[in-house]
């Protein structure tokens, strides 16, 4: 492997911006909804009080490092849970990639089994008009998308009339809708993992304001808000920030690294054309093809550099976070409660 093409994986502010903004969208949208969810579920029933929320949203969010904390240390639960998550963001985008070698192969299959292409092709259609919203709304955000020319109907009838039947024959939707697949693909891992924790930051940082205005309010009326918030959002912060600090950026490094695998593949798939061809043999090449950009990608004395320093990171967060961050909130919260006792009783 060529130096330069090693170069192709290293990840610039360009991308760690794209984590953090597509982390930050997320945890804000997810936020918004919460909020609104609350106060309409507080229309019907009582708020839970504010301790008896932060034991159950700690409890929610700790449940699957205590089922690991049973076998091991919860150090090392958090850790180990840590890192297959990171594992999953970094290695994983390029894993998921492979999954071109089983439509392939099921290309094959449908050109032999004529009934089984003719259920599946039902199947695809399905799909289709949901495969095109998807294109359109991704359009708007990403040019790339405008460069995948979308056949028309005359285009795609006319396998069916050649001699040499199509590969696409045998599929219910088209050679351009199939592309937009394996362009899009290669960033499905990086943007669920951003998606999934951003909206479990919104969620909880959400639980908590509004439990901590609802307490208050029920306590002290109108200022009590203000003092509640402001306890509650204490609390939150301080959990998460001693090893938050870490854990974040770490978080964002892995989703770089997949989200530059995925550019560099989906540019591949326009620049070099790759699924233009109609037969499986053309199929196939461009299956390797993008295995090879795969397994370079894999390979690649980078990644594994990059995963080695967020490996050791991470250690270095679960140890703060059992070990540090329980001190550092006991002690910010005394601070809290004596500033407000000293200012409002």
């Amino acid at each position: 492997m060529s130096k330069t093409s090693g170069n192709r994986f290293r990840i610039g502010i360009k991308e760690f911006l794209w984590s953090v903004k597509l982390f930050a969208a997320s945890a804000i949208v997810a936020f918004m909804l919460s909020i609104a969810v609350y106060v309409v579920m507080t229309i019907f029933a009582e708020p839970q009080p504010v301790n008896a929320a932060i034991s159950a949203t700690a409890s929610a969010a700790m449940a699957k490092v205590e089922v690991g904390a049973r076998y091991i240390s919860p150090m090392w639960s958090i850790f180990v849970f840590n890192t297959i998550a990171i594992f999953t963001t970094s290695f994983g985008t390029g894993l998921f990639s492979y999954i071109h070698n089983i439509f392939s192969g099921e290309f094959s299959f449908r050109s032999k089994h004529r009934i089984y292409a003719a259920v599946s092709i039902k199947i695809d259609k399905l799909f289709t008009i949901f495969y095109r919203h998807i294109r359109r709304i991704a359009s708007i955000f990403d040019p790339g998308f405008s460069k995948i020319n979308i056949e028309n109907k005359t285009d795609e009838n006319t396998h069916q009339d050649a001699e040499t039947s199509s590969v696409w024959d045998f599929c219910g939707y088209t050679r351009d809708d199939y592309r937009m697949f394996a362009y899009i693909l290669p960033y499905t891992v990086p943007v669920l993992i951003l998606m999934i924790n951003g909206m479990l930051l919104g969620v909880l940082l959400a639980f908590f304001i509004f439990n901590g205005a609802m307490s208050g309010y029920e306590i002290m009326g109108l200022q009590g808000i203000a003092i509640g918030v402001f306890y509650t959002l204490s609390y939150f912060v301080f959990s998460i920030l001693p090893h938050g600090i870490i854990e974040l950026p770490v978080l964002f490094l892995a989703a770089s690294l997949g989200y530059r695998f995925a550019y560099v593949q989906s540019k591949a798939v326009i620049d070099e054309g790759f699924f233009m061809g109609d037969d499986i043999e053309s199929i196939n090449r461009d299956v390797s093809r993008i295995n090879s950009v795969t397994t370079m990608y894999l390979k690649s004395r980078y990644l594994w550099s990059m995963f080695g320093v967020t490996v050791g990171l991470l250690l270095v967060a679960a140890y703060i976070e059992i070990y540090v961050t329980p001190g550092v909130v006991e002690y910010v919260m005394v601070v809290v409660e004596r500033v407000l006792n000293g200012e409002f009783v």
